[in-house]
């Protein structure tokens, strides 16, 4: 057999737990875990909706997770995660099924944004990661194959960003995203992940257009997988500029030639396109390190507005201290027309643009 790292399983349903537990048979993570194991699980919870607006994990992934191991003698279970800046992290465990889900199995919600964190270091970057995060012995990664608004897709890499701070999220904006993103996964790495395609929003993460790829991909390699997730929305690997950055220090190997892809049935995924909206959304933004609430909350307006060809709006903590003429977010404050906040709700964002386009 080879190298564990090398496998990919992709098992295809309609049915997600059903989905996850038959990926957890085929990778049986419990070979070689002592029972005192301290296990993570690790959802994607970016927002306060529900997993059918395909922004979040669905419960029942994690609860297909947690039903696996604690079946096994397992008893040291969290979950763990934090939403994005501007979100409460309780308030999404509540409304994402994650407290009942809690209750329910009698394991611990871990919020991150109220965690210690330590300092880890690689390449000359340093970074703070939750201490709970490092002390675990096992953590179980369930993104979403999922579209993100910056850098195209969100899936194993991506999903750990919720197990730093806030402040480095901020920090991770204001240097690019890809080289962080891809380097926190080399001071963290998920023992094992579980990505769910079967109610997903394939151009937005924040969701609102889910789409059913009818697929669920599992591996203990992050880029493999990513890799093989971006040509699912339509991405070749290169296109995500932190897979690259990944693979070439050493995270793991985005040659899906060289892997072994085992599919647990023959059904073909269907094509999926990439949101029209979302990009002509786009074309009326000028983002400079904007951070995804942000950015993400902004493109969720203009996608609901009429705009002329001609309107721009400028985000992002590049803009600081600068002048311009309609921004959106604290950042943008030096502006004529400043939409306050950090990050501003979606319903004021509109509001303060209808209210320009009246006064024109």
């Amino acid at each position: 057999m080879k190298d564990i790292d090398k496998r990919l399983f992709i098992a295809q349903g309609d049915d997600p737990a059903a989905l996850a537990r038959l990926l957890l048979q085929q990778l049986r993570p419990e070979q070689g875990l002592p029972k005192d194991a301290k296990i993570g699980i690790k959802p994607n919870l970016v927002v306060a909706k529900s997993w059918t607006s395909g922004a979040t994990t669905n419960p029942a992934v994690a609860a297909a997770a947690i039903e696996y191991f604690q079946a096994r003698g397992y008893r040291d279970i969290i979950i763990i995660e934090s939403a994005w800046l501007g979100e409460n992290t309780a308030r999404a465990f509540s409304v994402c099924g994650y407290s009942e889900l809690a209750r329910r199995y009698g394991v611990e919600l871990v919020d991150v944004k109220k965690d210690k964190t330590e300092t880890r270091k690689y390449g000359g970057m340093n970074i703070d990661i939750s201490s709970r995060a490092l002390g675990l012995d096992y953590l179980v990664n369930l993104p979403l194959i999922k579209g993100h608004c910056q850098t195209g897709l969100t899936c194993a890499l991506k999903n750990m960003k919720g197990l730093i701070p806030d402040r480095e999220k901020r920090r991770f904006h204001a240097m690019g995203l890809h080289k962080p993103i891809a380097y926190l996964n080399r001071m963290l790495k998920p023992s094992l992940t579980i990505a769910d395609g079967t109610c997903a929003d394939p151009g937005f993460e924040e969701g609102g257009n889910p789409k059913n790829l009818r697929t669920m991909l599992a591996g203990t390699d992050s880029v493999l997988l990513d890799a093989f997730a971006a040509g699912l929305l339509g991405y070749r690997p290169d296109d995500v500029e932190y897979i690259r950055i990944a693979e070439e220090i050493g995270v793991g190997s985005a040659d899906l030639s060289a892997a072994e892809i085992i599919r647990l049935d023959d059904a073909a995924p269907p094509e999926v396109m990439r949101s029209e909206a979302l990009e002509s959304a786009k074309a009326h933004v000028s983002a400079d390190q904007a951070c995804s609430a942000c950015y993400g909350n902004l493109l969720s307006a203009l996608m609901r507005l009429d705009l002329p060809a001609d309107f721009m709006i400028s985000v992002g903590q590049g803009f600081k201290g600068k002048a311009g003429d309609i921004g959106c977010g604290s950042c943008t404050a030096g502006f004529r027309h400043c939409i306050k906040g950090c990050p501003p709700s979606v319903d004021d964002i509109m509001a303060y643009i209808s209210q320009i386009r009246r006064a024109e």
